[in-house]
């Protein structure tokens, strides 16, 4: 059974993680990803180590099922190539800052002019206007602005890169609703997808609590002020989680701890502080592994928390295929999109220009003029 997007053409323009992940779920769920790179060095993600066998993990990890093809845009026949592989294309996914595109000619409205059904996404840290968006940034920036960092008790780095990987499923969606529109109406779409807009979300539940309550970092009920739904250490120093937020669960919690009598303090403003000093010393009675057993089957949201070295380890990571290392040492991570009967291969990265010449073959060029483009250095072949 094709795949949903097969035979869909993606131009990408992108780098590092932002477009990284989005064109590669893209690519799982079967679109021609094609990952346009310049002359002097390409995606720079290609050699963030960790390195194996040369090549980034990172990278490996982000750009399986694409093909590589080296253009430089600043020159105008590398330009013109890229225009002519546009003709082609369904989709074109950029991640400048705001502009750069229109000094090369290749924002949407010119691209438009040469494929109306194009769907043109862009990838921009701040968005294309407001103060902030000729800014540099990253994730920690992002997050920071969106209140994200100052939820904390103690504001410090988050253990994840939240508004790259937002934003690259909020182009995924972005993508999709263009692609739905151009079949129905032969007409494309310019979408947008701000990283900072998209970590805005996941602040949804502290913003609103402080807005009602004045609550500040550390305080909110999903932010460190419940002891329900915070987290302890055992014994053996491992930390492990605990999110009993409906009576339910902290009912079936206490219940399975013997401490009945903390119940109907669950929510109580006044209470919080009393009950995470008990949880604090109750969980330091046993260890990790200990307090797993023991409240795996009570039915309230228990969790011990792995380090990332750990999680691929997970039994239920393994049984649901989610995540790996392939015979070459790879890593590997499966999209978190899946279809019903869809099976799924890692597949491999793409070499640094490795189909310069069939991607421009396919574009309409001929073999002379294929090599007169690599000759002057508006493209290259790996």
């Amino acid at each position: 059974m094709p795949k949903p997007l097969a035979g869909v053409r993606v131009l990408d323009l992108t780098r590092l993680i932002p477009g990284g992940v989005c064109t590669m779920m893209l690519a799982d769920l079967g679109a021609d990803v094609i990952k346009i790179e310049d002359p002097n060095g390409g995606d720079y993600g290609r050699w963030m180590p960790p390195l194996v066998d040369g090549l980034s993990v990172f990278f490996r990890i982000c750009n399986r099922n694409k093909r590589s093809a080296i253009l430089d845009l600043k020159t105008p026949d590398g330009l013109a190539a890229l225009r002519r592989l546009v003709k082609g294309a369904d989709v074109l996914v950029e991640g400048f800052r705001p502009d750069v595109m229109r000094r090369l000619g290749c924002d949407y409205e010119s691209l438009r002019a040469i494929n109306p059904r194009l769907v043109y996404a862009s990838l921009s840290g701040w968005g294309s206007d407001g103060p902030y968006a000729d800014r540099s940034g990253h994730d920690l920036n992002y997050t920071s602005i969106a209140g994200l960092v100052g939820a904390m008790k103690t504001p410090q780095v988050i253990g994840g890169q939240t508004a790259d990987i937002g934003g690259a499923y909020v182009a995924v969606a972005g993508i999709a609703a263009g692609l739905f529109q151009a079949q129905r109406t032969g007409e494309g779409c310019h979408v947008e997808a701000s990283l900072f807009e998209a970590a805005l979300p996941f602040v949804l539940y502290p913003w609103a609590e402080a807005l009602k309550t004045g609550a500040v970092g550390g305080q909110g009920a999903l932010t460190g002020g419940a002891a329900c739904y915070n987290v302890y250490h055992a014994r053996d120093g491992r930390a492990v989680s605990l999110s009993a937020l409906e009576p339910k669960f902290w009912a079936n919690f206490c219940h399975a701890v013997e401490r009945a009598d903390l119940i109907a303090d669950h929510l109580l403003p006044e209470r919080q502080a009393y009950l995470r000093a008990e949880l604090a010393e109750l969980f330091a009675l046993k260890t990790a592994a200990e307090w797993d057993e023991r409240l795996r089957e009570a039915d309230c949201c228990f969790a011990v928390i792995n380090a990332p070295g750990e999680v691929a380890n997970d039994p239920h990571i393994q049984a649901r295929g989610a995540m790996g290392i392939g015979a070459d040492g790879t890593p590997w991570m499966r999209s978190p999109l899946r279809l019903e009967g869809e099976a799924f291969e890692p597949g491999r990265v793409p070499g640094y220009g490795e189909h310069t010449r069939i991607v421009l073959a396919e574009a309409g060029y001929d073999a002379g003029e294929i090599e007169a483009l690599i000759a002057i250095g508006a493209a290259r072949a790996g």
